[in-house]
């Protein structure tokens, strides 16, 4: 009786190699180096499709390859339906994660995994943006939470929180669109990283991997 044989994701690559398959394979590899390590994106109650993918757009551009979402039902939220709304299809390029059992436990769990959570809210302890040292040794593993559209971070997410920033603002407006402010935060974030000595991209090993990811998206 045969066995069926899955090919590897190398065997694959090299099955169809050909000019546009290699120019494909290392636009995927450079992608993948470029990949920022420790960083990642919490968005809180963000349902509007054009700011999802908004967001996904900037996480992508800025090499952020981990986002997350609390969610009412994990099973009706889909963030690849949200890139519909872009024509960069960029949450196919991302990873993401749903927790449905509500704010706190969302929190508790990334805190367990070391993870230093950093709240993006109107707050008399929060730190202005560019006042925020994010090459300091406790943010290696840091989630940038962000809140829905209407109320923004909910109160025990701020409170919840390890540490509170704000964008400063110099209009009569209080704060920018969560899309906005979440470009304008990693925009931020990478430029500190990039300027720093320390090496913020994925390990060869990591990007290697992520990089095979890619090609079988």
């Amino acid at each position: 009786m045969s066995r069926q044989r899955y090919l590897t994701s190398d065997e694959l690559l090299q099955a169809t190699e050909g000019p546009t398959t290699l120019r494909r394979q290392a636009r995927i590899e450079a992608v993948a180096a470029r990949r920022q390590r420790g960083l990642m994106v919490l968005m809180e109650d963000v349902y509007n499709p054009h700011n999802l993918a908004a967001i996904a757009r900037s996480c992508d551009a800025f090499g952020v390859q981990d986002i997350a979402f609390t969610v009412a039902d994990a099973d009706d939220f889909d963030i690849h339906e949200a890139g519909k709304y872009t024509s960069s299809g960029a949450s196919k390029w991302l990873d993401y994660r749903t927790f449905a059992d509500g704010t706190a436990a969302c929190l508790r769990t990334l805190k367990g995994e070391g993870w230093h959570v950093m709240a993006t809210v109107l707050a008399d302890d929060a730190l202005s943006l560019y006042d925020v040292d994010f090459t300091a040794p406790h943010l290696e593993k840091l989630v940038v939470m962000v809140g829905n559209e209407k109320d923004g971070i909910s109160p025990i997410g701020a409170e919840m929180a390890d540490s509170r920033m704000v964008i400063p603002m110099q209009g009569m407006i209080q704060s920018f669109n969560v899309s906005v402010a979440t470009a304008l935060t990693l925009a931020e974030i990478t430029r500190q990283r990039r300027a720093s000595p320390k090496r913020y991209t994925l390990s060869d090993e990591d990007a290697a991997r992520l990089a095979r990811d890619f090609a079988l998206r």
